[in-house]
């Protein structure tokens, strides 16, 4: 199995399946041999050709006669070859379409032949007339000029422009189509950051720290990826460290926006698969005690095994469902993180698919369920405590509608300002309300949303 037909095969899997893009690239690593470098080429093949599968596929439709149907195997062969002569430079134009045409290859050989003909014609085409085609012009159709040339769905283009305008839609969509940097969470009660930077320098891999967070570290290069095994030494052994946690910067600042240095009993309530949990176990320096919360034995046993990996012993677990489960062990906990399950377009630039895989209405149902997880936990938290409520979301359904609402039913909460709590991040990053928010085009790291809610004594 060479590299494009491992790539075609997962891209096949996807057509059909609601699975992830990294479980169908990471179960084909499993099931094929491939070397570093060919991981990285499949990768960057299904990722790329997922994220930009609408331009792709109307770029491929000028060539295309309308009668003609293709099926899922064909248009994703296409797909394969068009991604990579638009978006791929390292690689031959006459490379690209030689190795796509030989995946149209059949058992039968007259129709194998026939439709690599085709195949061939299509990304010629494509070679010599794609990059100039025009799309539809901004000023006159926005969301055509959106949805086409950045490959989103027309009716997210539709919603942000609506409800954020046209510079923050462009922007945020440019954003979101590249590659997120590999970021890192340092225990710093281990190591030191310097430390960890100097170890990855010493195989070849650049690393800086972050801006945002004191415990974080950002590989400049973009193109490296957990898989990465550099010739000089292994990154997989790095970050496989126990002081080590694979995490976006933006992620790191909700464990901080709870203040657990001093406190002793900590509930998460959607904590799997174990990121935030056990960044709030190094911050309490394994001492007290935290409660970690999901609603599947599946999703626990991944918490628990991440706990195991970096050393998280202060760290119990739960299987339940925190909208309707009796809560009565939180009443002496002095601060809840309710992590919620969310759309994820904030995480666009990790997990393109979510953009294709979300409508409208199960964003609205996330909305109420979000709700609902709030209003079951609120109950039993004691006077004074704490509630932190956060998403990988930019969407304000799912983060200040969702706090806005939940104040005016529960007048005896009240927000407090982020600002107190993360000192150093950028103004930016924290809204008028007091709410954190973050965005890939202004600040370089994942969309993502938190509050922080106290019950008044």
């Amino acid at each position: 199995m060479n590299a494009r037909k491992v790539a075609l095969e997962c891209l096949l899997t996807l057509s059909h399946s609601s699975a992830s893009i990294a479980s169908v690239v990471d179960s084909a690593f499993r099931k094929y041999t491939v070397n570093g470098r060919e991981r990285r080429f499949i990768n960057g093949l299904v990722y790329g050709v997922i994220r930009w599968q609408k331009q792709l596929d109307w770029v491929l439709d000028q060539f295309i006669n309308p009668r003609f149907q293709l099926d899922a195997r064909h248009r994703n062969i296409l797909r394969l070859g068009a991604f990579q002569l638009l978006h791929l430079d390292g690689i031959p134009a006459h490379a690209a379409i030689f190795e796509t045409v030989q995946l149209a290859t059949s058992h039968r050989r007259n129709s194998g032949r026939k439709t690599a003909g085709f195949i061939n014609a299509v990304l010629r085409s494509v070679q010599r007339k794609g990059a100039t085609l025009t799309y539809p012009l901004l000023d006159a159709n926005p969301i055509e000029h959106i949805a086409l040339s950045l490959s989103y769905p027309t009716w997210l283009v539709k919603r942000w422009l609506q409800t954020r305008g046209v510079t923050w839609t462009l922007a945020f969509c440019r954003a979101s189509n590249q590659i997120a940097p590999l970021a890192l969470r340092v225990n710093t009660r281990l190591t030191k950051r310097e430390e960890v930077c100097q170890s990855l320098a010493a195989i070849g891999i650049a690393a800086t720290a972050s801006k945002i967070v004191p415990d974080g570290v950002v590989l400049e290069n973009r193109a490296i990826t957990a898989f990465d095994a550099p010739d000089a030494g292994t990154l997989k052994d790095i970050l496989n460290r126990v002081d080590i946690y694979v995490q976006d910067e933006s992620a790191m600042l909700v464990a901080y926006l709870l203040s657990p240095e001093n406190a002793e009993f900590i509930v998460d309530l959607c904590a799997a698969p174990g990121g935030k949990t056990t960044h709030l176990a190094h911050l309490m320096g394994d001492a007290g005690k935290i409660v970690a919360v999901d609603v599947s034995t599946e999703k626990i046993a991944l918490l628990e095994k991440n706990c195991r990996r970096v050393g998280a012993r202060n760290v119990e677990t739960r299987v339940l469902d925190a909208t309707k489960a009796d809560l009565s062990f939180v009443k002496t906990a002095d601060a809840v993180l309710i992590d919620a399950p969310c759309s994820g377009f904030g995480t666009l630039r990790r997990h393109p698919d979510i953009r294709w895989n979300k409508t409208l209405e199960q964003v609205r149902a996330l909305s109420e369920m979000q709700y609902c997880l709030l209003k079951n936990a609120a109950q039993y938290i004691k006077p004074g405590g704490i509630l932190v409520y956060s998403t990988c979301s930019i969407e304000p359904i799912e983060n200040e509608e969702v706090v806005q609402r939940f104040l005016a039913d529960y007048p005896m909460w009240t927000v407090e300002n982020a600002k107190d709590f993360l000192p150093d991040v950028p103004p930016s990053v924290i809204t008028a309300q007091g709410f954190v928010q973050t965005s890939p085009h202004q600040h370089g790291v994942d969309g993502a949303f938190a509050a922080r809610l106290r019950k008044e004594v």
